[in-house]
């Protein structure tokens, strides 16, 4: 760059806005006549640009800005009061604040970030953990009634024990119900191939007379986790089916009979 061009360091003072007096007059006298300049000075606009976007903008805290801004009060006086005795030299504070205020910026930016990724990633890993734990209880509730449920029945004298049996051209199986038609109370478990996935096993009581009374869904495998059936006391049953069904079951049965079983009436 020729003599007659501006200083090199005054491109990037004046992107930064810490150009002033005299310079930023001959500055600003000369660059827009001079097209060599104005492509310098574009550049300079577009370094600042990219150092303003090198990380997310984030807010330093009011004591930084303030101690800093103390500073430059305190530089400023300094330099009043040397222009007194010497000759004064052209300010550099102006681009080492501006530079020093970014880079703190950025890092302060980036470490703000890392504290929320790892606090989101605690969050879901507690989430999910609060699910499990959940659905824990769930099942040990459901274990421990299954089992209070099963020794009620198998301790009345009147409870009968149903054995289901794999229909004709059906999916293989068995499964038990333990029933106590005074009490209400079945208690299913048996294990059954899994049903395609739109389908669902359906478990239903048939009844000396009357239609089919839904007893719930149950799963492929239930041999490890009865399932407790409360149904109305007094209601006599005349057999135990599974059938397979739409997935969510149906109010009355609608698909084949996979497995069934004939109680003693």
């Amino acid at each position: 760059m020729q003599d007659s061009h501006a200083n090199p360091e005054e491109f990037d003072l004046y992107a930064l806005g810490a150009l002033d007096g005299q310079e930023m007059q001959a500055f600003e006298a000369h660059v827009p006549g001079c097209p060599a300049c104005r492509k310098e000075l574009a550049a300079a606009k577009q370094r600042v640009l990219r150092l303003g976007l090198a990380a997310p903008a984030v807010a330093p805290r009011p004591q930084v800005k303030s101690a800093l801004m103390e500073k430059v009060k305190a530089e400023r006086a300094a330099a009043g009061a040397r222009a007194v005795q010497v000759k004064p030299k052209k300010k550099r504070w102006g681009l080492r604040f501006s530079l020093g205020f970014a880079i703190a910026t950025a890092a302060l930016a980036f470490a703000t970030f890392e504290l929320a990724k790892m606090d989101w990633e605690r969050g879901k890993q507690i989430k999910n953990l609060q699910a499990e734990l959940d659905a824990a209880q769930t099942k040990a509730k459901l274990d421990a009634q299954a089992m209070e449920a099963m020794a009620s029945v198998t301790a009345a004298p009147d409870s009968a024990m149903i054995t289901l049996l794999q229909q004709a051209g059906g999916p293989p199986g068995q499964a038990h119900v333990m029933y106590n038609a005074r009490m209400g109370l079945a208690v299913y478990s048996g294990q059954i191939a899994p049903a395609p996935a739109d389908k669902s096993y359906q478990l239903w009581l048939v009844p000396a007379s009357g239609s089919p009374v839904n007893a719930g869904m149950v799963g492929a495998n239930q041999e490890n986790g009865a399932v407790v059936v409360r149904l109305t006391p007094g209601l006599v049953a005349k057999a135990f089916a599974v059938t397979m069904e739409p997935a969510g079951g149906m109010p009355q049965p609608t698909g084949p009979k996979v497995l069934v079983g004939a109680a003693s009436i």
